[in-house]
């Protein structure tokens, strides 16, 4: 694949204001994340929080959302701050700008950010930067083990006084069960969810693609569902044996879906989510070798979609996360194989589900609401978010008659790695309000 040199820069209105002092959001069609229902109602924003939508002035500025959809921040529960050739500030700015746009007003961060998040100094660093530069909720993780190397456990207790909320190695996978077990149970006594990607290294050595003909005939080296599925299986069991809550992340495979569909069956503590990436894209979107479309884990086959998307139906896929990933045009600029695997994710996700779900609108948005918003907080022991009167106010406004762009673009410090480019969409994110503040508009 011969990559263009030069790239779009952004057009889209990103803000950081203090805009909201009082503002009505009249005529629009609120989606409920509590009751989930939709109803045609008003909401008041005053300093931040929602107040009785009857206590307007003369002060108040009108936003018209007849026509349109209010529907809770989304919560992304994988997202990858560290960015290579940029500052870690300049990052988490560039990241909080496409949350924005994608109608996410919280994200959970991995464990690298400035640097291993492996101790409470580093963790401390990089928290006092996310507050000076984020406008959007950012949530931290620790390692589960030192340096995310998956050989001594991390000092779980200390990070979590910190401000973790959840541990993980990812994008690693701990691959010794002894101390992924004593992780377990270790996170268990702070009340911490373990998040998990599950891999199997000796089983996909190098890999960089779905094991499957295409990868074959390819010359690529292949990621088989096993090695996801043996250790969904090992998370099962041990979670099953130490009473702990375990966080499956990115599943792709149809044999993981099968796994989990009856470990909840049975009532063990197992929670998973998928990326909107592998449920709108399958293998063949590598066929031309192109290194923007590479992320990890690798797109399966179309059966494996089917079986996402009936787990997001039917409800054995707790959420879906994005995997967020940015990459240089440097780095995505070398040979399949070589090139990192990694895709982005805030700005296209909600579309993507929006379109792959084949409901009528509010259906379909109810559901969103639950997977993306909601479900997410409750993993992580966090409230979801609400509508209801002096709580903070964290929603986007969508048009479902819009048409939405998708197109592989970069500003100075931002990456190139969607897969695909110049998708069209259904819909149009309007407006992003995040801690009372209106921090996106069309």
């Amino acid at each position: 694949m011969e990559l263009m040199s030069e790239w779009p820069f952004y057009t889209d209105t990103v803000l950081k204001t203090d805009r909201m002092n009082k503002i009505l959001i009249k005529g629009g069609t609120v989606i409920d994340p509590v009751c989930e229902k939709a109803q045609r109602r008003d909401l008041l924003v005053k300093n931040g929080k929602y107040i009785d939508p009857t206590k307007i002035d003369s002060t108040t500025e009108i936003i018209e959302a007849e026509g349109h959809y209010i529907i809770p921040g989304l919560f992304d529960l994988r997202c990858h701050l560290n960015q290579s050739g940029v500052s870690f500030q300049g990052g988490v700015d560039l990241i909080s700008n496409q949350a924005s746009a994608g109608g996410f007003t919280s994200i959970l961060a991995m464990p690298k950010l400035s640097s291993m998040a492996d101790n409470p100094e580093t963790l401390q660093y990089t928290k006092e930067s996310i507050i000076n530069e984020s406008h959007v909720n950012i949530h931290l993780t620790g390692c589960l083990t030192l340096g995310a190397e998956g050989n001594r456990l991390a000092p779980i207790g200390s990070l979590k006084e910190t401000g973790i909320i959840a541990v993980t190695d990812c994008p690693n996978c701990t691959q010794n069960s002894q101390i992924f077990s004593k992780a377990a149970e270790y996170a268990s006594m702070f009340n911490l969810p373990i998040i998990e990607l599950p891999r199997d290294y000796s089983l996909s050595p190098d890999a960089c693609a779905h094991e499957s003909l295409l990868s074959l005939k390819m010359g690529l080296k292949g990621f088989p569902r096993i090695a996801e599925e043996l250790f969904v299986a090992r998370s099962i069991l041990i979670s099953k044996y130490s009473k702990t809550k375990i966080h499956l992340s990115s599943i792709t495979s149809k044999g993981s879906i099968g796994l989990i569909g009856k470990a909840k069956e049975e009532g063990v503590q197992i929670t998973c989510d998928t990326t909107a990436n592998h449920l709108y894209c399958i293998e063949k979107q590598i066929e031309n070798f192109d290194p923007l479309s590479k992320p990890l884990p690798p797109f399966r086959e179309s059966e494996d979609q089917a079986a996402l998307l009936d787990a997001v139906r039917n409800g054995i896929i707790d959420s879906v996360s994005t995997g967020h990933q940015s990459f240089s045009f440097d780095d995505k600029s070398k040979e399949f194989d070589i090139a990192p695997s990694g895709t982005l994710g805030l700005e296209n996700a909600f579309l993507q589900i929006f379109s792959k779900l084949e409901t009528n609108t509010v259906e379909r948005l109810t559901l969103i609401s639950r997977i993306m918003s909601k479900k997410p907080a409750q993993i992580l022991n966090l409230e979801p978010v609400s509508f209801e009167n002096n709580k903070l106010a964290n929603f986007f406004i969508f048009d479902p008659k819009g048409k939405t762009i998708i197109e592989r673009k970069i500003d100075i410090r931002g990456g190139v790695n969607l897969p695909y480019d110049k998708q069209e969409f259904q819909g149009e994110i309007l407006k992003t309000v995040a801690r009372g503040k209106l921090i996106y508009e069309k």
